[in-house]
């Protein structure tokens, strides 16, 4: 089944000083990647990327364009902010959209009120929630929280809402409960960003432990706590490596501390130094849902150390009551290596098809034999069979015609923008 899908992104990593989306750091976009890379190369993928965003980030194996559109370097307006003529563009009548992965849910509404104002059309809309608006939040900072009415609105208006694990389900439902906001039915399911596969070229490293700090710096990843149990110890053989460059207040007292580097890896040596520490840490506040960088040290045969979470729990991480004497027996020992932890994601194909079929089934639009029979005598381009056919280029049996075409013999030609179907005498 040749299917179309919309990805509107949730940029988050920039470049404080250029201002630079690093979507090579991201993990939206590293999520975005793999999630493309596991589904079928008969799709056509058109996305949403931030202004000069280079496309071979994405695989050369599957159909996709880059649109540019204007995110903003805040990732608090991006929950606002919706631009409807880029879409408009880049989507004239004569393309078609039948899902729409939307990474940012707090704009599904603005997406659902656009494809049917302006397109007469309900696409398959499938939310993820790569991060919860959660009273537990409030605590490292006031202006992390306020957006749950807009995730609890865009659960509203999408067909599908993903979650990272039950956990981070229930953060959203106590929340919820707590604004005293409405609570409708909807369909959810679990889905589980998989480490990545970084490059091994080899690199300068120190002769000495690393103990590796791959998180952001900031109130939510407990990094002051390990700054200080590392002080603490005060070991000469060890070093302990933070990767975030951005947090410039922070990287100019932390330059004052001896054994502490403050240093990002190009992607291409990134594994190799994942390969070459000691351990990584991981110490996560109460709210924290998912973690890809844990997930990405296992992948390199690293162990996590970790403190008392059952998220981290869940991940495979050696867990410890207590931090300090977790980190300063862990240095007494030889490197321990583990394997990496198998993680199976949400069967996003299954259900897209799925959906499609039962949409379809038992359909009978107005001029489907029409169009059937254009199509039957040659190949034909949709908006050949829109204006043969009909005074207007919106309507709400478009869709529906394309998806009895789709389950019924019928092939588009996603190598084209523009949506193009012929009979597929195999399947007839």
């Amino acid at each position: 089944m040749n299917i179309r899908v919309l990805i509107y992104m949730n940029p988050l990593v920039v470049d404080k000083i250029s201002k630079k989306f690093l979507w090579e750091k991201d993990s939206g976009f590293l999520y975005t990647k793999q999630l493309i890379q596991s589904l079928p190369t008969d799709w056509r993928f058109t996305i949403l990327t931030p202004k000069k965003f280079d496309r071979t980030f994405f695989d050369n194996e599957h159909e996709i364009e880059c649109i540019e559109y204007d995110y903003s370097t805040s990732i608090h307006q991006n929950r606002y902010h919706f631009n409807r003529n880029i879409l408009a563009k880049a989507l004239p009548y004569g393309v078609d959209i039948d899902v729409v992965l939307n990474m940012q849910p707090e704009v599904t509404a603005n997406l659902r009120v656009f494809f049917e104002n302006q397109r007469r059309e309900k696409p398959i809309i499938v939310n993820y929630f790569h991060w919860i608006d959660s009273i537990k939040n409030e605590k490292f900072g006031t202006d992390l929280g306020g957006f749950i009415i807009r995730e609890v609105e865009g659960i509203d208006n999408g067909n599908m809402s993903l979650f990272h694990n039950e956990y981070a389900r229930s953060l959203l439902e106590e929340t919820r409960t707590e604004y005293r906001l409405p609570y409708n039915e909807y369909s959810y399911g679990y889905f589980h960003p998989l480490p990545t596969n970084y490059g091994e070229k080899p690199i300068e490293l120190p002769d000495k432990k690393i103990i590796l700090f791959n998180h952001r710096l900031n109130n939510t990843t407990g990094w002051k706590e390990v700054l200080k149990i590392f002080k603490k110890l005060d070991r000469s053989d060890s070093v302990l490596w933070f990767t975030d460059e951005q947090n410039m207040k922070e990287n100019k007292e932390l330059g004052k501390v001896p054994n502490v580097i403050v240093k990002s890896i190009p992607f291409e040596s990134y594994g190799y130094l994942l390969k070459s520490s000691h351990f990584t840490i991981c110490n996560l506040q109460d709210y924290a849902t998912w973690n890809m960088a844990v997930l990405d040290s296992m992948n390199y045969g690293t162990q996590v150390i970790s403190n008392d979470l059952s998220l981290m729990k869940e991940l495979g991480c050696n867990y410890q009551d207590d931090l300090e004497y977790g980190i300063k027996k862990y240095l007494e020992l030889d490197k321990i290596f583990r394997d990496n932890k198998n993680i199976e994601d949400f069967r996003l194909q299954e259900y897209i098809e799925s959906e499609i079929n039962k949409r379809a089934e038992d359909k009978d639009p107005k001029k489907l034999d029409q169009v059937k029979g254009l199509i039957n005598s040659k190949e034909t381009e949709k908006r050949e069979f829109v204006n043969k056919f009909w005074s207007f280029h919106a309507n709400s049996n478009f869709q529906i015609i394309r998806w009895c075409l789709l389950t019924s013999g019928y092939n588009d030609d996603i190598s084209k923008k523009l949506s193009i179907y012929k009979l597929n005498n195999d399947i007839i």
